[in-house]
């Protein structure tokens, strides 16, 4: 076919939600392997799933809301990974409950370095100010914030707690985009020691 695609026949009855997940997937994969959102085509992710292109717009309305939901449910497993490390370890303390968290971000990065690239490297279209403020990125925050406050409950401090999140956050991003981009220049044991030297400087105890 000219297209050259595998034409499906028409979805039964449940099958329409089946062909959506593989849609997000096949896009997730194109965008991992580009790192780059205008490089993704929606007739390139019509032929990775053996469909024709304009059936994705029964699915999305545009390549804008393909890429958000891939990336919704990339921030969404990590917000939920860092919840988990997170609530695992309240009953040791706020601050090893912090330090879990901390841990299992960086853990994040280097056990799955595409989709880390694809939450934090990739080279977006711009967004509206509107579409920034509900960025699947604050679930993230969200959880970083509430260990940080659990912590400023526990221990005290002067500092606000949402100067230390955002600081907090970005160092640890910052140390877990070097290992995932120059992999030879930290491994995972310093990468970890680099962590709990960072939280005991900026986190009260």
């Amino acid at each position: 076919m000219g297209e050259g695609f595998t034409r499906r026949t028409q979805s039964r009855w449940g099958e329409g939600a089946a062909l959506k997940e593989e849609i997000v997937r096949a896009a997730a994969r194109m965008l991992m392997e580009s790192g780059r959102e205008r490089d993704l085509s929606l007739r390139a992710v019509a032929r990775e799933v053996g469909i024709s292109a304009p059936s994705i717009y029964l699915h999305f309305k545009d390549r804008a809301e393909l890429v958000a939901t891939v990336t919704q449910r990339a921030y969404a497993r990590l917000a939920a990974e860092l919840r988990e490390a997170w609530t695992g370890e309240r009953e040791a303390g706020a601050h090893a409950a912090l330090r879990a968290l901390a841990q299992r971000y960086c853990g994040f990065a280097l056990d799955n370095p595409r989709v880390y690239r694809l939450l934090f490297g990739i080279e977006r279209i711009e967004v509206s100010r509107d579409e920034a403020a509900s960025h699947p990125l604050w679930t993230v925050h969200a959880v970083w914030a509430d260990a940080v406050a659990a912590c400023h409950g526990e221990h005290g401090g002067t500092t606000d707690p949402e100067r230390v999140t955002a600081l907090l956050w970005a160092s640890v991003h910052g140390l877990a985009a070097m290992a995932v981009a120059v992999p030879f220049a930290a491994d995972r044991e310093r990468i970890e020691g680099m962590v709990d030297d960072l939280l005991d400087l900026v986190v009260a105890r």
